[in-house]
């Protein structure tokens, strides 16, 4: 399944950004107290840039933090990699075939990747990755998604990926960033998250770790890496999908996500001639000379760990950070303030939505007429205007509409309107008297109970919460806010003890949003927090996952979005863009959809320094 690892309950904390339990909110109109840490000084054309968090576990299938998934980006690579609005590039690999019944995916690996050892990037590292994923002691977030997938090694530079039932966006998941199996081989998996190698990993990526402690993480750039949006050794796509040779892949013709990385949108492969391929014209070696490097790269990069926002924000408006991300909005405004400074902003798939329980023990929601009177209620372009500045888009249905899969004609809109609100309750029957909304056959006034990760833990759910309670409560209905921790929280979802949720879910640029509907997914084994369970709609949602041809997904893809909407499934609110925000220094960083914050190095290697700080 392609994103099934984005929803996985492995960690329901995906749902509600825990990440963000670390964060603080503060007025807009405040400058933060916190007194700057003092940052030792670095070479003058050193970028240093602030993340909130420190490192834990800094491998990609055991990242347990924002700052380990960062790391992971900048230190490993994956057979391929994330490109320009949703494309997919070459990476380990520089070149692959895929079958035309879909099933099978083969991958040319380049010949001059090494291991900051020296030792060649293989096949069989390859293949012990996704072996590492499908042992059933691993316990990680990319685990499902490799499950009954066979994996062969030709020979040394030639690896082979062999599919149960045909996945859409299977080309995604070959993001997955590789280990050296030299390297750990001799560890177990239940080891490998706290191993030492997982504390200090040595990649084949475009940066090496020279100095890691928890305050901060100084890295090295890798000479010969080419241009992150435009590699002078792929050639243009052409119409077949049934064969590549290392072109990129459109968003129009080919997207998707693998876990917490990178992600886009449709997939299958697009291609090129054989004779085109980059095979034949091998891109520079990362053994290359330092000095092929042009003048004004980040040479050096320091990632400055933050143990809350506000110290960071102090930090960063004090001229000590080049950058800054991972804020809430307010907080994002506080920093940007800051002279010359500016907000790069990257669409992302971070929906924020309101779960009806729609188990048997909660048969009022299971009324098509209330769930879009509760969807009528809710004022979402106030919501984006106010608590996200208009840094988002409205939700519809759960795939953003700046999504190259998203179909504007297949969804039917349901926007704010509290009379037609207060019809639809009274089409289901409910009646209005002294007491608030009484069910049918009902004497009391019935009442909604909305559960809600608390300030602390996610402050943007938490301010939208309070507002759909608000609005709820001017149809009239009796709601309350209930504000929660995140263990609190995780477990009230896995286990369906609520009437109503605020989610944040970081649903990855996939179209294919299974593990979020499907019945079989339901919790607490599952991410199908709603407990829906739909025949009909289990049948639109596989034929999304399982459709390889890019017109026949794209259809499923319109099919889907039309009975999700129609049938009010979710109340789905705003999605939330992820914020970048840099000093006047740094020039660069271009916005692009990001499947997950590290996914904002895409094009790292492109970006300047101009001049001392």
């Amino acid at each position: 399944m392609t994103v099934r690892d984005r929803f996985a309950v492995a960690a329901l904390a995906v749902m509600l950004a825990v990440v963000g339990a670390a964060m603080f909110a503060i007025d807009a109109s405040q400058s933060p107290e916190p007194t700057p840490i003092l940052i030792t000084p670095t070479p003058a054309l050193t970028y240093r840039e602030g993340v909130v968090g420190h490192p834990s576990s800094i491998n990609p299938l055991t990242a347990r933090t924002q700052a380990d998934r960062d790391l992971v980006a900048l230190v490993f690579r994956g057979l391929l990699r994330a490109g320009p609005q949703g494309a997919i590039l070459p990476d380990l690999a520089d070149s692959w075939t895929v079958s035309t019944d879909g099933l099978t995916y083969t991958f040319n690996l380049r010949s001059d990747a090494r291991w900051e050892d020296g030792q060649p990037v293989t096949a069989a590292d390859v293949a012990f990755t996704v072996g590492l994923a499908q042992d059933p002691d691993y316990v990680g977030p990319m685990g499902a998604s490799w499950q009954g997938i066979k994996t062969t090694v030709v020979d040394a530079t030639v690896v082979r990926f062999t599919l149960a039932i045909p996945s859409g966006g299977f080309l995604r998941q070959a993001l997955l960033p590789i280990l050296p199996q030299h390297l750990l081989a001799e560890t177990a998996i239940a080891d490998l998250a706290d191993s030492d190698f997982s504390a200090r990993p040595m990649g084949d990526g475009p940066f090496r770790i020279v100095e890691l402690d928890n305050a901060h993480a100084l890295l090295t750039r890798v000479a010969g890496y080419e241009s992150a949006s435009a590699p002078a050794a792929l050639s243009p796509a052409a119409s077949s999908p049934t064969a590549t040779a290392g072109a990129a892949l459109p968003a129009s013709a080919s997207q998707s996500a693998f876990g917490p990385g990178p992600g886009s949108a449709l997939g299958s492969a697009s291609a090129a001639s054989p004779a085109d391929s980059p095979a034949d014209s091998p891109a520079p070696s990362p053994a290359a000379s330092p000095s092929a490097n042009p003048p004004g790269n980040l040479e050096t990069m320091d990632l400055v760990f933050f143990d809350d926002q506000a110290s960071a924000v102090a930090s960063f408006r004090a001229g000590q950070l080049d950058s800054l991300g991972g804020l809430a909005p307010a907080m994002a405004d506080v920093a940007a303030a800051s002279p010359a400074s500016r907000v790069v902003l990257y669409p992302s798939p971070s929906m924020l939505s309101v779960v009806l329980n729609q188990r048997t023990a909660h048969p009022e929601f299971g009324n098509l007429k209330v769930r879009r009177a509760l969807l009528e209620g809710i004022d979402r372009p106030a919501i984006l205007a106010t608590t996200l500045g208009e840094r988002g888009t409205v939700a519809d249905v759960p795939l953003a509409s700046w999504s190259s899969a998203y179909d504007p004609s297949a969804v039917v809109a349901t926007p704010f309107d509290a009379a037609a609100a207060r019809a639809d309750l009274n089409a289901a029957g409910w009646t209005q008297g002294s007491s608030g909304w009484v069910l049918p056959k009902a004497t009391g006034g019935y009442a909604i109970n909305l559960l809600s990760p608390d300030a602390a833990t996610n402050p943007v759910a938490f301010e939208i919460a309070g507002t759909v309670v608000k609005e709820w409560q001017a149809l009239g209905l009796g709601v309350t806010l209930e504000a929660v921790d995140a263990a609190d929280y995780g477990q009230r979802l896995a286990n369906g003890t609520f009437d109503a949720a605020i989610v944040d879910y970081q649903l990855g640029l996939d179209p294919d949003v299974s593990p979020l509907l499907l019945s079989s997914q339901a919790a607490p084994t599952g991410s199908n927090l709603s407990g829906v369970s739909d025949k009909t709609l289990d049948g639109l949602l596989t034929g999304v996952r399982t459709t390889s041809d890019p017109t026949a997904r794209q259809a499923a893809v319109s099919a889907l979005e039309t009975y999700v909407s129609t049938n009010v499934l979710m109340l789905p609110i705003c999605f939330e863009d992820y914020e970048f925000v840099v000093s006047g220094r740094v020039l660069g960083p271009v916005a692009n959809q990001i499947g997950d914050p590290s996914g904002r190095y895409w094009d790292v290697l492109d970006w300047r320094l101009a001049g001392d700080r």
